[in-house]
């Protein structure tokens, strides 16, 4: 085999601080999920094993709680079982019920 040539590999010069700096965050204390919560979990919904009116779910929008099944999805609107028309832009929370 032939020699390859050594890498370079630069000297460090100044002295390194890892992990010297902490931060603490705060849990949120609101219930909402944010948007991207929402939209994994419909698609997780609409992508998982079996039809998706065979999956229960809690819709929490600021007016209404729907306990219902899912029919159809666009990319604005969710469509339950009982034919209500929910836009996914006010879905603040959406659970599904075991």
């Amino acid at each position: 085999m032939n020699k390859l040539p050594k890498i370079y590999k630069n000297e460090i010069k100044k002295k390194i601080n890892n992990n010297k700096e902490m931060c603490y965050v705060e849990e949120r204390t609101s219930n909402f999920q944010d948007r991207k919560e929402v939209e994994n979990t419909l698609k997780n919904v609409f992508a998982g094993l079996g039809k998706p009116y065979n999956t229960k779910v809690i819709i929490k929008t600021k007016d209404k709680e729907y306990d219902t099944s899912l029919i159809s999805k666009n990319k604005e609107e969710v469509i339950t079982l009982e034919n209500k028309i929910i836009k996914i832009e006010e879905i603040e929370e959406i659970t599904i019920k075991k």
